[in-house]
């Protein structure tokens, strides 16, 4: 297990979309520090807007066994036989052990129609989606585009207008106690979580189990920014065209920086991470 730090094991975290994944959902170009995480015994957290639908399935194609945050920070997901028990408390019954922390999806729902009836802002937000229409805008397979759709606690949305209109139903979340963020693709609307929130409460719970970490996180968009705020050893990893997003960049000056966009880009920073190295700064 890779130690450093006083002893303490390495804890990774990432986002996937941009990140992991690359724009055809393929993390081919990350195989090689994939394996070299399990080799190092290294807990690799997922942390995505994805659903725990479509993070299960990732996660038993990777091999993973490790914790899980979804929906931006909706819900902390984590194997049953990691959480902490007293003495004497009976093995649990499924295999993973959920713990909710955001608004569910019907008040959300109902509260990005109003909001678009306030604002003037024409949004369509993912419960006005067929899963052919969300394959068309993303690319996604028809039994995946299924699983994105089946949301608990994160409304994606795309407004139209630009900008200024996303800025406005932002505002007008906020004024209501609801959160915008953006990701890769859409908007979301969620309550007062984020994936940071998520991250720590996480590290609160594998420290109540005596698992004290050295953290890393890799992210691409501004819905990670709380993730990397929230590490040891904050990772951007540039957009496709190469340009960071400024939210990160004007956010974490002296965040490292994986040296290619995608999986291609995560692999080499992973890989620089277990050797113990430094990649630049943000510039």
């Amino acid at each position: 297990m890779t130690r450093g730090n006083g002893g303490r094991p390495l804890l990774v975290a990432s986002d996937l979309d941009g990140c992991l994944l690359d724009a055809a959902y393929s993390y081919e170009p990350a195989r090689p520090a994939l394996a070299a995480l399990a080799r190092a015994e290294v807990p690799l957290v997922l942390c995505s807007s994805k659903t725990r639908g479509e993070m299960e399935s990732l996660v038993r194609v990777l091999g993973l066994d490790s914790p899980f945050i979804v929906e931006n920070g909706g819900a902390i997901v984590v194997p049953a036989h990691q959480m902490p028990r007293a003495p004497g408390d009976r093995a649990p019954d499924a295999a993973y052990t959920s713990i909710a922390l955001g608004t569910p999806r019907k008040v959300l729902v109902e509260a990005l129609a109003d909001i678009s009836a306030r604002t003037g802002v024409h949004v369509v937000g993912f419960a006005g989606l067929t899963p052919a229409e969300l394959e068309k805008l993303t690319g996604l397979s028809t039994a995946a585009a299924e699983q994105a759709l089946l949301r608990s606690f994160d409304e994606p949305f795309m407004a139209e207008g630009g900008a200024d209109a996303a800025a406005a139903v932002a505002r007008e979340a906020s004024r209501r106690g609801l959160r915008v963020t953006r990701g890769g693709r859409f908007h979301h609307l969620t309550g007062h979580v984020d994936k940071g929130e998520a991250l720590r409460r996480l590290i609160g719970i594998l420290a109540a189990g005596g698992r004290l970490y050295r953290t890393a996180a890799l992210g691409d968009a501004a819905n990670d920014l709380t993730m990397l705020q929230t590490v040891d050893r904050p990772i951007v990893v540039p957009l496709a065209d190469g340009r960071l997003d400024p939210v990160l960049s004007a956010a974490l000056p002296q965040a490292e920086r994986a040296p290619a966009p995608g999986p291609a880009g995560w692999n080499e920073a992973i890989l620089t991470v277990l050797r113990s190295q430094r990649l630049p700064t943000i510039v």
